[in-house]
């Protein structure tokens, strides 16, 4: 089994944590889970979601997505105006959101094993990709128009090249630093949409999403946790 609070001594296992945070959100803050729906900016990659599981606690147990490649909240203002507009009438809103890290039974950092698959594969195959272009400053750049998240994060993380690169571990440290640019970023569209969530509490829960082999358990390293009532 990966040592999963080795790296991150204070992820929770995901479903545990989903239990924790909708009794604090319950008994708290008043959230009535049959009014509550669920946004998500987390990675488009099919293995996030299994990685917690409060769409099993609210009204509708498919979520707004929000986030691209990365988990990065490319939906923008209007996905966040969009997501405002379909929750239910006194109701309220969880958005969790955060970048992921693959972590494989054998430890390694950026990996896992898929269902169906026998060998490990990236994990997040996206931040890899970023990392490994900041590496070798010669490498073709993303295309803005084709390729337009990867771009993007690759510019996002750019900023930090000589920190990621001479990190000892350059994936947690791009991950960390992609977690800023999302928790950044969500806080700033939260803010500029606020006339859209009159009357409704809204929870974020920010952290950084740890997956690990097919049939194992996903862990979650909260990072940040606030509920606004507008």
């Amino acid at each position: 089994m990966p040592d999963i609070q080795s790296i991150y001594p204070k992820a929770e296992n995901g479903n545990k944590y989903t239990q924790i945070r909708i009794e604090t959100l319950q008994q708290d803050h008043g959230f009535d889970l049959k009014k509550t729906i669920l946004a998500t900016s987390v990675c488009s990659d099919e293995i996030i979601q299994s990685a917690t599981n409060f769409r099993d606690h609210v009204a509708l147990d498919n979520p707004f997505q929000i986030g691209g490649l990365a988990g990065f909240p490319f939906a923008g203002l209007t996905g966040f105006h969009a997501f405002a507009g379909h929750i239910p009438d006194d109701g309220g809103a969880i958005i969790i959101y955060g970048p992921h890290i693959g972590v494989s039974e054998s430890n390694h950092t950026g990996k896992v094993i898929r269902t169906g698959q026998r060998i490990e594969t990236s994990c997040c195959g996206a931040l890899v990709g970023a990392v490994g272009a900041l590496k070798n400053a010669e490498s073709p750049k993303p295309d803005k128009e084709l390729d337009y998240q990867q771009w993007l994060l690759t510019d996002q993380l750019s900023r930090h090249t000589d920190e990621i690169t001479e990190s000892d571990d350059p994936l947690i440290a791009a991950t960390d630093r992609m977690f800023e640019k999302i928790d950044g970023r969500i806080k700033k569209l939260l803010e500029k949409s606020r006339d859209h969530f009159k009357g409704v509490r809204v929870a974020l829960l920010g952290g950084i999403i740890i997956n690990t082999d097919y049939g194992k358990d996903d862990w979650f390293d909260e990072r940040n946790f606030e509920v606004h009532s507008f």
